[in-house]
């Protein structure tokens, strides 16, 4: 008898240094999962603080010792420059702590891909970095938001969520950041994979990945807080039929040093366009050239000759993710050769050339 209770205590012992040694850090940004009803109609995005969510969700703590910090309480919608910022400066503070072995960022759904992207490219690697929201307010009767934390919380406790940059974890489906759109208003599984498949699921609790990473441990960002002021400067135009040439000419005259076209089709636009665009690039301006079809690739030199017009094809990046990685690399001065380089990348770089560990497949 007295064998059998040492070994439980020693059990007991193991087990609680086991999850002593996993200690994530949410960061709340707001949105719909931390929404609160009104008394009519519709609901507060953001009304609810971080500590109240997780206290309605006491299973969390059996996965890790939970700290959290509230960067902001907002609708994603509004997302902005200075919330980006503050929530860098937040990841990059838990990112070099030592006590915390991963961070779980809350967000609305508007823009939760557009931020989870912005800091893949920020944070390409290292501890795990999950971004989970949710589609109805946190007191809605069916709530999905304590489910998707609480897969958020196993996923970021997964060894295997390391190296991955960012990750997307909501309907108990994992996806890569660069490869997640939202193709729904309302639907709980709202996010899908653009081009390939999901990276995982959760299958009763349990974190299932289907692909090991293909990053490296010591994948170093090109990027850092500084560059995403430049976010400012790229605008994004979306083409249609029968707009007259005029309308671009005077929408042109706005743009600042970037500019992603919302092509149709293989990222393409009315061929009245081009002498303005031409004017725009030769007068020191970037184009890339990007498509409103969610899913495939925007090659080069299709329809579009961008060898003599000087623009990027977008690749598999839609129009926002297009416009944030332009933005990003706007303080690096590549020419355009350079920059279509870095929009193969999973992991832009500085040179020619990135590894095939970390070209852009997707």
């Amino acid at each position: 008898m007295i064998k059998l209770l040492l070994a439980m205590a020693l059990v007991s012992i193991l087990g609680a240094n086991a999850a002593a040694q996993e200690h994530i850090q949410i960061l709340a940004t707001g949105g719909t999962i931390a929404g609160k009803s009104l008394p009519s109609s519709g609901y507060t995005s953001g009304a609810l603080p971080i500590d109240t969510l997780i206290a309605a969700i006491p299973e969390i703590e059996g996965y890790a010792k939970i700290s959290w910090q509230q960067v902001a309480s907002i609708g994603s919608q509004d997302m902005n420059i200075s919330v980006w910022k503050n929530l860098y400066r937040a990841i990059d503070k838990a990112k070099k702590d030592e006590k915390i072995t991963a961070i779980v960022v809350t967000h609305g759904t508007d823009t939760l891909v557009d931020s989870a992207f912005l800091f893949d490219l920020l944070f390409p690697s290292g501890k795990p970095l999950i971004f989970v929201g949710a589609m109805r307010p946190a007191d809605h009767r069916s709530a999905d938001g304590p489910q998707n934390l609480l897969d958020a919380v196993a996923v970021a406790a997964s060894a295997e969520a390391s190296h991955r940059g960012a990750l997307i974890v909501v309907d108990s489906n994992i996806l890569e950041a660069r490869n997640a759109f939202k193709q729904h208003t309302e639907s709980l599984g709202t996010f899908k994979p653009t081009n390939g498949g999901f990276a995982g699921e959760l299958v009763k609790n349990e974190v299932v990945f289907f692909h090991p990473p293909v990053r490296g441990n010591d994948a170093e960002s090109l990027f850092g807080i500084a560059d995403i002021d430049r976010i400012a400067d790229v605008s994004v135009m979306a083409v249609y039929p029968a707009l007259s040439s005029q309308h671009y000419k005077d929408a042109l005259a706005l743009v600042g040093k970037g500019l992603v076209i919302a092509g149709v089709g293989n990222g393409n636009f009315p061929s009245s366009m081009h002498g303005y665009l031409t004017q725009y690039v030769d007068a020191g301006g970037i184009v890339v050239r990007a498509s409103q079809v969610p899913m495939g690739h925007v090659s080069r030199n299709i329809e579009v000759d961008d060898d003599r017009l000087g623009s990027v094809a977008s690749l598999g990046l839609s129009p926002p993710k297009a416009r944030i990685l332009l933005a990003l690399l706007l303080n690096k001065n590549m020419p355009p050769r350079q920059l279509q380089n870095a929009f193969s990348c999973q992991i832009p770089t500085a040179t020619k050339t990135c590894g095939e560990a970390q070209r852009a497949t997707k």
